[in-house]
Protein backbone atom coordinates (compact mmCIF):
# COMPACT_ATOMS: atom_id res chain seq x y z
CA UNK A 1 0.00 0.00 0.00
CA UNK A 2 1.47 3.77 -1.19
CA UNK A 3 2.19 5.64 1.68
CA UNK A 4 -0.54 8.76 2.20
CA UNK A 5 -0.48 11.56 -0.65
CA UNK A 6 -0.42 14.00 2.90
CA UNK A 7 3.12 12.05 3.82
CA UNK A 8 5.95 14.95 2.96
CA UNK A 9 9.30 12.79 1.77
CA UNK A 10 11.20 15.73 3.75
CA UNK A 11 9.21 15.44 6.87
CA UNK A 12 9.03 11.69 6.76
CA UNK A 13 12.95 11.31 6.54
CA UNK A 14 13.04 13.47 9.62
CA UNK A 15 10.84 12.06 11.51
CA UNK A 16 12.61 8.62 10.88
CA UNK A 17 15.86 10.24 11.86
CA UNK A 18 14.88 11.46 14.93
CA UNK A 19 12.07 8.65 16.00
CA UNK A 20 14.81 6.22 15.92
CA UNK A 21 17.46 8.34 17.68
CA UNK A 22 14.97 8.56 20.59
CA UNK A 23 14.13 4.52 20.48
CA UNK A 24 17.46 3.73 20.58
CA UNK A 25 17.50 6.23 23.69
CA UNK A 26 14.68 4.69 25.23
CA UNK A 27 15.88 0.85 24.90
CA UNK A 28 19.05 2.24 26.74
CA UNK A 29 16.32 3.39 29.60
CA UNK A 30 14.08 0.31 29.89
CA UNK A 31 17.46 -1.95 30.20
CA UNK A 32 18.57 1.06 32.76
CA UNK A 33 15.26 0.85 34.34
CA UNK A 34 15.15 -3.36 34.73
CA UNK A 35 18.03 -2.82 37.11
CA UNK A 36 16.72 -0.11 38.94
CA UNK A 37 12.79 -0.24 38.79
CA UNK A 38 12.30 2.90 40.67
CA UNK A 39 14.19 4.82 38.26
CA UNK A 40 11.48 7.19 37.66
CA UNK A 41 14.09 9.60 35.70
CA UNK A 42 14.36 6.55 33.27
CA UNK A 43 10.51 5.79 32.87
CA UNK A 44 9.66 9.47 32.25
CA UNK A 45 12.34 9.81 29.55
CA UNK A 46 10.91 6.59 27.84
CA UNK A 47 7.28 7.96 27.99
CA UNK A 48 8.35 10.65 26.62
CA UNK A 49 10.20 8.95 23.63
CA UNK A 50 7.02 7.16 23.29
CA UNK A 51 4.17 10.13 23.29
CA UNK A 52 6.73 12.03 20.83
CA UNK A 53 6.87 9.23 18.36
CA UNK A 54 3.06 8.50 18.31
CA UNK A 55 2.05 12.28 17.52
CA UNK A 56 4.31 12.26 14.47
CA UNK A 57 3.32 9.04 13.54
CA UNK A 58 -0.14 10.51 13.54
CA UNK A 59 0.72 13.94 11.46
CA UNK A 60 2.62 11.36 8.56
CA UNK A 61 -1.12 9.51 8.83
CA UNK A 62 0.40 6.05 9.96
CA UNK A 63 -2.46 4.44 12.16
CA UNK A 64 -1.30 1.81 12.80
CA UNK A 65 2.10 3.18 14.32
CA UNK A 66 -0.16 5.40 16.27
CA UNK A 67 -1.98 2.90 17.99
CA UNK A 68 0.89 0.58 18.89
CA UNK A 69 2.86 3.49 19.95
CA UNK A 70 -0.61 4.40 21.68
CA UNK A 71 -1.03 1.22 24.02
CA UNK A 72 2.50 1.62 24.79
CA UNK A 73 2.21 4.69 26.36
CA UNK A 74 -0.44 4.03 28.44
CA UNK A 75 1.25 0.79 29.99
CA UNK A 76 3.91 3.44 30.45
CA UNK A 77 1.45 6.13 31.73
CA UNK A 78 0.87 4.21 34.30
CA UNK A 79 4.46 2.20 35.15
CA UNK A 80 5.26 6.09 36.06
CA UNK A 81 2.14 6.96 37.70
CA UNK A 82 3.21 4.06 40.14
CA UNK A 83 -0.35 2.44 39.65
CA UNK A 84 1.54 -0.24 38.33
CA UNK A 85 4.73 -1.88 39.59
CA UNK A 86 7.71 -2.51 37.15
CA UNK A 87 8.08 -6.38 36.39
CA UNK A 88 10.17 -8.44 34.56
CA UNK A 89 7.27 -9.43 32.16
CA UNK A 90 6.59 -5.83 31.81
CA UNK A 91 9.96 -5.23 30.84
CA UNK A 92 9.85 -8.10 28.09
CA UNK A 93 6.35 -6.47 26.73
CA UNK A 94 7.70 -3.18 26.10
CA UNK A 95 11.20 -4.29 24.16
CA UNK A 96 9.20 -6.38 22.50
CA UNK A 97 7.08 -3.67 21.71
CA UNK A 98 10.07 -1.42 20.63
CA UNK A 99 11.20 -4.18 17.57
CA UNK A 100 7.65 -3.83 16.28
CA UNK A 101 7.89 -0.31 15.75
CA UNK A 102 11.41 -0.65 14.42
CA UNK A 103 10.11 -2.81 12.26
CA UNK A 104 7.21 -0.17 11.07
CA UNK A 105 10.12 2.69 11.03
CA UNK A 106 11.11 0.27 8.18
CA UNK A 107 8.15 0.12 6.27
CA UNK A 108 8.24 3.71 6.59
CA UNK A 109 11.20 3.56 5.45
CA UNK A 110 10.67 2.15 1.99
CA UNK A 111 7.32 4.86 1.75
CA UNK A 112 4.99 2.21 2.58
CA UNK A 113 1.70 2.40 5.13
CA UNK A 114 3.23 0.44 8.20
CA UNK A 115 1.26 -3.09 8.81
CA UNK A 116 -0.64 -3.97 12.30
CA UNK A 117 1.39 -4.88 15.11
CA UNK A 118 1.20 -8.78 15.96
CA UNK A 119 -2.70 -9.07 18.11
CA UNK A 120 -1.13 -11.64 20.26
CA UNK A 121 1.69 -9.03 21.80
CA UNK A 122 -1.22 -6.04 21.58
CA UNK A 123 -3.35 -8.63 23.45
CA UNK A 124 -0.21 -8.96 25.84
CA UNK A 125 0.80 -5.41 26.40
CA UNK A 126 -3.04 -4.64 27.07
CA UNK A 127 -3.00 -7.39 29.58
CA UNK A 128 -0.04 -5.71 31.72
CA UNK A 129 -1.74 -2.35 31.24
CA UNK A 130 -4.82 -4.06 33.24
CA UNK A 131 -5.00 -2.78 36.59
CA UNK A 132 -7.30 -1.19 39.64
CA UNK A 133 -7.25 2.13 40.76
CA UNK A 134 -4.56 3.37 43.33
CA UNK A 135 -4.91 5.63 46.65
CA UNK A 136 -4.54 9.05 45.42
CA UNK A 137 -1.75 9.67 48.28
CA UNK A 138 -0.19 6.45 46.25
CA UNK A 139 0.45 8.05 43.20
CA UNK A 140 2.91 10.95 42.39
CA UNK A 141 2.43 13.92 40.72
CA UNK A 142 4.21 14.12 36.92
CA UNK A 143 4.26 16.27 34.31
CA UNK A 144 0.60 16.25 32.41
CA UNK A 145 0.83 14.75 29.22
CA UNK A 146 -0.12 17.95 27.47
CA UNK A 147 3.16 19.61 28.65
CA UNK A 148 5.19 17.14 26.44
CA UNK A 149 3.08 17.38 23.37
CA UNK A 150 4.28 16.79 19.61
CA UNK A 151 5.21 20.62 17.78
CA UNK A 152 2.11 22.28 16.53
CA UNK A 153 3.04 21.01 12.91
CA UNK A 154 2.85 17.77 13.85
CA UNK A 155 6.64 16.80 13.32
CA UNK A 156 8.64 15.13 16.11
CA UNK A 157 11.08 17.59 18.33
CA UNK A 158 14.39 16.94 18.02
CA UNK A 159 16.31 14.20 19.90
CA UNK A 160 18.57 16.61 22.07
CA UNK A 161 15.19 18.35 22.90
CA UNK A 162 13.28 15.00 24.16
CA UNK A 163 16.98 13.40 26.45
CA UNK A 164 17.04 14.58 29.74
CA UNK A 165 18.87 17.58 30.81
CA UNK A 166 21.56 15.32 32.92
CA UNK A 167 22.19 13.11 29.73
CA UNK A 168 25.05 15.60 28.14
CA UNK A 169 22.18 17.45 25.68
CA UNK A 170 23.23 20.26 23.74
CA UNK A 171 21.39 23.07 22.40
CA UNK A 172 19.99 22.65 19.26
CA UNK A 173 21.69 25.22 17.70
CA UNK A 174 25.08 23.65 18.18
CA UNK A 175 24.39 20.95 15.77
CA UNK A 176 23.78 20.58 12.02
CA UNK A 177 22.45 17.07 10.43
CA UNK A 178 24.22 16.71 7.13
CA UNK A 179 23.60 13.72 4.77
CA UNK A 180 26.37 11.35 4.56
CA UNK A 181 26.67 11.17 0.72
CA UNK A 182 27.41 15.03 0.62
CA UNK A 183 30.28 14.42 3.48
CA UNK A 184 31.67 11.40 1.24
CA UNK A 185 31.73 13.88 -1.83
CA UNK A 186 33.56 16.61 -0.09
CA UNK A 187 36.23 14.31 1.04
CA UNK A 188 36.71 12.66 -2.01
CA UNK A 189 37.74 16.06 -3.22
CA UNK A 190 40.04 16.94 -0.31
CA UNK A 191 41.62 13.56 -1.67
CA UNK A 192 42.00 14.74 -4.73
CA UNK A 193 43.46 17.91 -3.41
CA UNK A 194 46.06 15.62 -0.92
CA UNK A 195 47.58 14.38 -4.02
CA UNK A 196 48.00 17.58 -6.10
CA UNK A 197 49.70 18.38 -2.92
CA UNK A 198 51.82 15.50 -3.10
CA UNK A 199 52.76 15.89 -6.78
CA UNK A 200 53.47 19.87 -6.24
CA UNK A 201 55.91 18.86 -3.12
CA UNK A 202 57.37 16.76 -5.27
CA UNK A 203 57.76 18.64 -8.52
CA UNK A 204 58.81 21.66 -6.22
CA UNK A 205 61.59 19.80 -4.57
CA UNK A 206 63.27 18.74 -7.77
CA UNK A 207 63.63 22.27 -8.75
CA UNK A 208 66.58 24.48 -7.83
CA UNK A 209 67.38 25.60 -3.90
CA UNK A 210 67.54 29.04 -5.04
CA UNK A 211 63.96 29.09 -5.77
CA UNK A 212 63.41 29.65 -2.11
CA UNK A 213 60.37 31.20 -2.37
CA UNK A 214 58.26 28.51 -4.57
CA UNK A 215 59.71 26.33 -1.65
CA UNK A 216 58.23 28.49 0.73
CA UNK A 217 54.69 28.17 -0.68
CA UNK A 218 54.97 24.66 -1.27
CA UNK A 219 55.30 24.14 2.49
CA UNK A 220 52.72 26.65 3.29
CA UNK A 221 50.25 24.61 0.78
CA UNK A 222 51.12 21.62 2.60
CA UNK A 223 49.91 23.10 6.12
CA UNK A 224 46.85 24.41 4.84
CA UNK A 225 45.56 21.09 2.99
CA UNK A 226 46.75 18.97 6.30
CA UNK A 227 44.78 20.99 8.36
CA UNK A 228 41.82 21.00 5.85
CA UNK A 229 42.22 17.71 5.44
CA UNK A 230 41.83 16.97 8.91
CA UNK A 231 38.78 19.15 9.40
CA UNK A 232 36.71 16.98 7.14
CA UNK A 233 37.99 14.20 8.72
CA UNK A 234 36.66 14.92 11.78
CA UNK A 235 33.28 15.87 10.39
CA UNK A 236 33.38 11.99 9.52
CA UNK A 237 34.27 10.70 13.04
CA UNK A 238 31.78 9.11 15.05
CA UNK A 239 31.47 8.08 19.19
CA UNK A 240 32.29 4.24 19.87
CA UNK A 241 28.79 4.80 21.45
CA UNK A 242 26.97 4.22 17.88
CA UNK A 243 28.45 1.04 17.94
CA UNK A 244 27.76 -0.45 21.39
CA UNK A 245 24.20 0.86 21.73
CA UNK A 246 22.64 -2.26 20.12
CA UNK A 247 24.82 -4.75 22.30
CA UNK A 248 22.91 -4.58 25.94
CA UNK A 249 19.98 -5.56 24.59
CA UNK A 250 21.50 -8.66 23.00
CA UNK A 251 23.68 -9.36 26.04
CA UNK A 252 20.16 -9.57 28.14
CA UNK A 253 18.34 -11.26 25.21
CA UNK A 254 20.93 -14.57 24.53
CA UNK A 255 22.10 -14.37 28.30
CA UNK A 256 18.64 -15.54 29.50
CA UNK A 257 18.19 -17.56 26.55
CA UNK A 258 21.13 -19.38 27.64
CA UNK A 259 20.02 -19.24 31.56
CA UNK A 260 23.16 -17.53 32.23
CA UNK A 261 23.88 -14.44 34.42
CA UNK A 262 26.07 -11.69 32.79
CA UNK A 263 27.64 -8.67 33.82
CA UNK A 264 27.88 -6.43 31.17
CA UNK A 265 30.63 -3.53 30.98
CA UNK A 266 31.11 -0.66 28.52
CA UNK A 267 34.19 1.51 28.35
CA UNK A 268 35.38 4.68 25.91
CA UNK A 269 31.96 5.41 24.96
CA UNK A 270 33.34 8.92 23.79
CA UNK A 271 36.13 7.26 21.73
CA UNK A 272 35.80 8.50 18.36
CA UNK A 273 36.20 6.47 14.91
CA UNK A 274 35.67 7.05 11.38
CA UNK A 275 31.43 6.29 10.30
CA UNK A 276 32.35 3.87 7.90
CA UNK A 277 33.89 1.29 10.37
CA UNK A 278 30.92 2.06 12.76
CA UNK A 279 28.77 0.81 10.28
CA UNK A 280 30.40 -1.93 9.19
CA UNK A 281 31.02 -3.50 12.76
CA UNK A 282 27.63 -3.80 14.05
CA UNK A 283 27.25 -7.37 12.57
CA UNK A 284 30.34 -8.37 13.56
CA UNK A 285 30.24 -7.01 17.09
CA UNK A 286 26.94 -8.61 17.52
CA UNK A 287 29.12 -12.15 16.37
CA UNK A 288 31.92 -11.99 18.82
CA UNK A 289 28.96 -10.87 22.02
CA UNK A 290 26.99 -13.69 21.14
CA UNK A 291 30.40 -15.95 20.76
CA UNK A 292 31.17 -14.55 23.91
CA UNK A 293 28.07 -15.74 25.78
CA UNK A 294 27.98 -18.99 24.10
CA UNK A 295 31.02 -20.43 24.20
CA UNK A 296 32.77 -18.74 26.73
CA UNK A 297 31.16 -17.18 29.86
CA UNK A 298 30.18 -20.58 31.56
CA UNK A 299 27.01 -21.50 33.20
CA UNK A 300 26.57 -20.42 37.01
CA UNK A 301 26.62 -23.91 38.50
CA UNK A 302 29.93 -24.51 36.38
CA UNK A 303 31.40 -21.32 37.45
CA UNK A 304 31.13 -21.83 40.95
CA UNK A 305 32.55 -25.06 40.85
CA UNK A 306 35.60 -23.01 39.19
CA UNK A 307 35.60 -21.25 42.29
CA UNK A 308 34.36 -17.86 40.14
CA UNK A 309 31.17 -15.51 40.67
CA UNK A 310 28.06 -17.23 39.38
CA UNK A 311 27.67 -13.62 37.39
CA UNK A 312 30.21 -13.54 34.02
CA UNK A 313 31.39 -10.46 33.06
CA UNK A 314 31.64 -9.18 29.93
CA UNK A 315 33.22 -6.41 29.04
CA UNK A 316 33.41 -4.29 25.89
CA UNK A 317 35.85 -1.17 25.16
CA UNK A 318 37.21 1.64 22.70
CA UNK A 319 40.59 2.63 23.00
CA UNK A 320 42.43 5.70 21.22
CA UNK A 321 45.97 5.10 20.34
CA UNK A 322 47.10 7.87 18.92
CA UNK A 323 46.45 7.19 14.85
CA UNK A 324 44.46 4.48 15.77
CA UNK A 325 41.40 2.97 17.60
CA UNK A 326 41.30 -0.30 19.47
CA UNK A 327 38.37 -2.10 19.55
CA UNK A 328 37.86 -5.19 22.58
CA UNK A 329 35.63 -7.76 23.66
CA UNK A 330 36.56 -9.95 26.90
CA UNK A 331 34.82 -12.11 29.01
CA UNK A 332 36.09 -14.21 32.13
CA UNK A 333 35.15 -17.79 30.83
CA UNK A 334 36.45 -21.01 30.20
CA UNK A 335 38.85 -19.54 27.37
CA UNK A 336 39.89 -21.52 24.26
CA UNK A 337 41.34 -24.72 24.07
CA UNK A 338 43.92 -24.96 21.57
CA UNK A 339 43.91 -28.32 21.21
CA UNK A 340 39.92 -29.03 21.14
CA UNK A 341 40.43 -26.12 17.99
CA UNK A 342 42.78 -27.74 16.32
CA UNK A 343 41.24 -31.14 16.45
CA UNK A 344 37.64 -29.92 14.94
CA UNK A 345 39.68 -28.02 12.18
CA UNK A 346 41.09 -31.15 10.79
CA UNK A 347 37.89 -33.08 11.21
CA UNK A 348 35.67 -30.13 9.51
CA UNK A 349 38.92 -30.45 6.35
CA UNK A 350 39.91 -26.61 7.80
CA UNK A 351 43.36 -28.10 7.58
CA UNK A 352 45.33 -31.11 6.91
CA UNK A 353 46.79 -33.08 9.71
CA UNK A 354 50.31 -32.54 8.52
CA UNK A 355 49.50 -28.62 8.75
CA UNK A 356 48.53 -29.14 12.56
CA UNK A 357 51.03 -30.33 13.65
CA UNK A 358 53.41 -27.32 12.49
CA UNK A 359 50.94 -24.85 13.52
CA UNK A 360 52.20 -22.77 16.63
CA UNK A 361 49.88 -21.55 19.44
CA UNK A 362 48.38 -18.54 18.02
CA UNK A 363 48.16 -20.05 14.52
CA UNK A 364 46.07 -22.31 16.53
CA UNK A 365 43.36 -20.29 18.10
CA UNK A 366 43.53 -18.05 14.75
CA UNK A 367 41.76 -20.90 13.38
CA UNK A 368 38.12 -19.88 15.00
CA UNK A 369 38.22 -17.27 12.12
CA UNK A 370 38.44 -19.70 9.51
CA UNK A 371 35.47 -20.17 6.69
CA UNK A 372 33.45 -23.30 8.37
CA UNK A 373 34.53 -23.71 11.52
CA UNK A 374 33.06 -24.20 14.80
CA UNK A 375 33.38 -25.99 17.91
CA UNK A 376 29.61 -27.20 18.45
CA UNK A 377 28.37 -30.89 16.94
CA UNK A 378 25.23 -29.97 16.14
CA UNK A 379 23.58 -26.31 15.16
CA UNK A 380 22.02 -24.23 17.55
CA UNK A 381 20.03 -21.24 17.06
CA UNK A 382 23.07 -19.08 18.36
CA UNK A 383 25.91 -20.76 17.11
CA UNK A 384 27.56 -23.53 15.33
CA UNK A 385 26.93 -23.21 11.41
CA UNK A 386 30.46 -22.28 10.73
CA UNK A 387 29.90 -18.64 10.15
CA UNK A 388 29.95 -15.24 12.23
CA UNK A 389 33.48 -15.58 13.62
CA UNK A 390 34.97 -15.27 9.35
CA UNK A 391 32.92 -12.76 8.95
CA UNK A 392 34.48 -10.48 11.60
CA UNK A 393 38.24 -10.91 9.88
CA UNK A 394 37.07 -10.58 6.67
CA UNK A 395 35.65 -6.81 7.68
CA UNK A 396 38.56 -6.53 9.67
CA UNK A 397 40.74 -6.90 6.90
CA UNK A 398 38.33 -4.77 4.55
CA UNK A 399 38.41 -2.32 6.77
CA UNK A 400 42.07 -2.16 7.22
CA UNK A 401 42.63 -3.22 10.67
CA UNK A 402 43.83 -5.62 12.76
CA UNK A 403 42.49 -8.73 14.58
CA UNK A 404 44.41 -10.31 17.35
CA UNK A 405 43.30 -12.81 20.38
CA UNK A 406 44.36 -13.85 23.35
CA UNK A 407 42.99 -16.55 25.94
CA UNK A 408 43.97 -18.14 28.98
CA UNK A 409 41.71 -21.46 30.30
CA UNK A 410 39.88 -21.09 32.72
CA UNK A 411 40.36 -17.25 32.57
CA UNK A 412 39.10 -15.48 29.68
CA UNK A 413 39.46 -14.33 26.28
CA UNK A 414 40.17 -11.33 24.92
CA UNK A 415 39.43 -10.20 20.96
CA UNK A 416 40.91 -7.48 20.02
CA UNK A 417 40.41 -5.11 16.35
CA UNK A 418 42.40 -1.89 15.89
CA UNK A 419 41.56 0.35 13.00
CA UNK A 420 42.89 3.54 11.74
CA UNK A 421 41.55 6.50 13.16
CA UNK A 422 40.10 7.60 9.13
CA UNK A 423 39.88 5.53 6.20
CA UNK A 424 39.71 8.47 4.09
CA UNK A 425 43.63 8.71 3.87
CA UNK A 426 45.28 5.93 3.46
CA UNK A 427 49.76 6.55 4.96
CA UNK A 428 52.21 4.30 2.80
CA UNK A 429 55.25 2.83 2.12
CA UNK A 430 56.56 3.18 -1.49
CA UNK A 431 58.88 0.34 -2.01
CA UNK A 432 60.72 -1.28 -4.87
CA UNK A 433 60.89 -4.78 -6.28
CA UNK A 434 63.67 -4.81 -8.71
CA UNK A 435 61.83 -1.75 -11.44
CA UNK A 436 58.88 -1.54 -10.02
CA UNK A 437 57.38 0.43 -7.23
CA UNK A 438 54.37 -0.65 -5.44
CA UNK A 439 52.83 0.61 -1.73
CA UNK A 440 52.07 -1.35 1.50
CA UNK A 441 49.44 0.52 3.96
CA UNK A 442 51.77 1.86 7.15
CA UNK A 443 49.38 0.43 9.65
CA UNK A 444 50.36 -3.00 8.83
CA UNK A 445 54.24 -2.67 9.15
CA UNK A 446 55.74 -2.98 12.69
CA UNK A 447 59.20 -2.18 11.13
CA UNK A 448 62.27 -2.23 9.11
CA UNK A 449 64.65 -4.31 9.42
CA UNK A 450 68.10 -5.28 7.54
CA UNK A 451 68.41 -8.74 6.00
CA UNK A 452 71.44 -10.76 7.54
CA UNK A 453 71.33 -14.51 5.53
CA UNK A 454 72.42 -16.29 8.62
CA UNK A 455 68.69 -15.68 10.31
CA UNK A 456 66.99 -17.41 7.13
CA UNK A 457 65.86 -21.23 7.60
CA UNK A 458 64.55 -23.61 5.12
CA UNK A 459 62.26 -26.09 6.68
CA UNK A 460 60.34 -29.13 4.16
CA UNK A 461 59.99 -25.69 1.66
CA UNK A 462 58.99 -23.08 3.80
CA UNK A 463 61.36 -20.29 4.64
CA UNK A 464 61.21 -18.32 7.99
CA UNK A 465 63.65 -15.32 9.48
CA UNK A 466 64.58 -15.59 12.81
CA UNK A 467 63.77 -11.64 13.94
CA UNK A 468 65.16 -12.13 17.41
CA UNK A 469 65.82 -15.03 20.06
CA UNK A 470 62.26 -14.52 21.00
CA UNK A 471 60.71 -14.06 17.60
CA UNK A 472 60.53 -16.12 14.23
CA UNK A 473 58.42 -15.10 11.69
CA UNK A 474 57.85 -16.32 7.77
CA UNK A 475 59.84 -14.78 5.29
CA UNK A 476 57.61 -13.77 1.99
CA UNK A 477 59.75 -13.34 -0.70
CA UNK A 478 58.22 -10.46 -2.96
CA UNK A 479 59.87 -10.72 -5.90
CA UNK A 480 58.93 -14.52 -5.92
CA UNK A 481 54.71 -13.64 -5.74
CA UNK A 482 54.53 -10.68 -8.05
CA UNK A 483 57.13 -11.19 -10.61
CA UNK A 484 57.66 -15.02 -10.21
CA UNK A 485 61.66 -14.09 -9.75
CA UNK A 486 62.91 -14.55 -6.14
CA UNK A 487 65.28 -11.90 -4.99
CA UNK A 488 68.12 -13.18 -4.05
CA UNK A 489 70.13 -12.82 -0.99
CA UNK A 490 73.07 -12.01 -1.12
CA UNK A 491 73.15 -11.42 -4.74
CA UNK A 492 70.68 -8.56 -5.25
CA UNK A 493 70.38 -5.61 -2.78
CA UNK A 494 67.32 -6.46 -0.82
CA UNK A 495 65.69 -5.30 2.16
CA UNK A 496 63.09 -6.15 4.82
CA UNK A 497 60.02 -4.87 6.08
CA UNK A 498 58.28 -6.46 9.25
CA UNK A 499 55.17 -6.89 9.16
CA UNK A 500 52.47 -8.62 11.08
CA UNK A 501 52.49 -10.99 8.26
CA UNK A 502 55.24 -11.83 8.28
CA UNK A 503 58.97 -10.45 7.09
CA UNK A 504 58.23 -8.97 3.36
CA UNK A 505 62.21 -9.12 1.27
CA UNK A 506 62.00 -5.96 -1.23
CA UNK A 507 64.81 -4.64 -3.10
CA UNK A 508 64.63 -1.18 -1.50
CA UNK A 509 62.28 0.91 0.84
CA UNK A 510 61.81 4.12 -0.69
CA UNK A 511 59.56 6.34 1.74
CA UNK A 512 56.23 7.31 2.92
CA UNK A 513 53.11 9.64 1.86
CA UNK A 514 49.41 10.52 2.55
CA UNK A 515 47.76 8.69 -0.66
CA UNK A 516 43.86 7.99 -1.41
CA UNK A 517 43.06 4.60 -2.80
CA UNK A 518 41.23 4.14 -5.68
CA UNK A 519 39.29 0.65 -6.63
CA UNK A 520 40.31 -1.72 -9.07
CA UNK A 521 37.21 -2.67 -10.36
CA UNK A 522 38.15 -4.34 -13.15
CA UNK A 523 39.70 -7.00 -10.68
CA UNK A 524 36.98 -10.08 -9.07
CA UNK A 525 37.68 -12.90 -6.73
CA UNK A 526 40.92 -12.75 -4.39
CA UNK A 527 44.01 -10.06 -5.04
CA UNK A 528 46.83 -9.44 -4.10
CA UNK A 529 45.80 -5.46 -4.09
CA UNK A 530 43.63 -2.93 -2.03
CA UNK A 531 43.60 -0.88 -4.47
CA UNK A 532 46.03 2.42 -6.54
CA UNK A 533 46.85 5.60 -5.67
CA UNK A 534 48.98 7.98 -7.78
CA UNK A 535 52.25 9.11 -5.76
CA UNK A 536 53.73 12.43 -5.35
CA UNK A 537 55.49 12.16 -9.12
CA UNK A 538 52.49 11.44 -10.45
CA UNK A 539 52.90 7.44 -11.52
CA UNK A 540 49.74 5.19 -10.91
CA UNK A 541 51.25 2.91 -7.84
CA UNK A 542 49.08 -0.36 -6.83
CA UNK A 543 48.78 -0.81 -3.30
CA UNK A 544 49.53 -4.26 -1.94
CA UNK A 545 47.26 -6.25 0.50
CA UNK A 546 49.57 -7.91 3.65
CA UNK A 547 46.95 -10.65 4.22
CA UNK A 548 47.45 -11.91 0.59
CA UNK A 549 50.50 -11.98 -0.05
CA UNK A 550 51.38 -13.84 3.47
CA UNK A 551 48.48 -16.38 2.53
CA UNK A 552 50.08 -16.39 -1.31
CA UNK A 553 53.18 -16.77 -0.01
CA UNK A 554 52.28 -19.55 1.79
CA UNK A 555 50.56 -21.54 -0.35
CA UNK A 556 53.42 -21.59 -3.01
CA UNK A 557 55.25 -23.00 0.25
CA UNK A 558 52.56 -25.98 0.15
CA UNK A 559 52.57 -26.56 -3.27
CA UNK A 560 56.63 -26.49 -3.48
CA UNK A 561 55.70 -29.49 -0.70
Amino acid sequence: MEVSAAMDLEILRDYLVESRELLQGAQEDVLRLEGNPGDDEALASIFRAFHTIKGGAGFLEAPNLVAWAHDLEDLLDKLRAHALPVTSARIDAILRGMDVITAMFAELGDEREPSPGPADLSATIRSLSATEPQPAQEQKSLLPVDAIEAPANGASASATAQRPAGRGAESVESSLRVEANRLDAVMNQVGELVLLRNRLTSAVGALSREDENMSRIAREMDLRVSDLQNTVMRLRMQPCRRLFQQLPRVVRDVSRQLGKDVHLEIAGEDVEIDKTVVDALAGPMTHLVRNSLDHGIEMPEARRAANKPPAGLLRLAAVHLGDKVRIEVSDDGRGVDRQVVTRKAVEKGIITAEQAAGLSEQDALELIFRPGFSTREEASDLSGRGVGMDVVKETTDKLRGRLTIETQPGQGTRIAMEFPLTLAVLPVLYLRVRHDTYALPVSSIDSLADLEEHRVHRLAGRVSYRVDSTQTVPLVDLGAILQHRPLRLGAENVEGVLTERGLFVVSEVLGNEDSVVRPLDFLSGRSLYQGATISGRGNVVLILDAAALSAAGLEAAEGAD
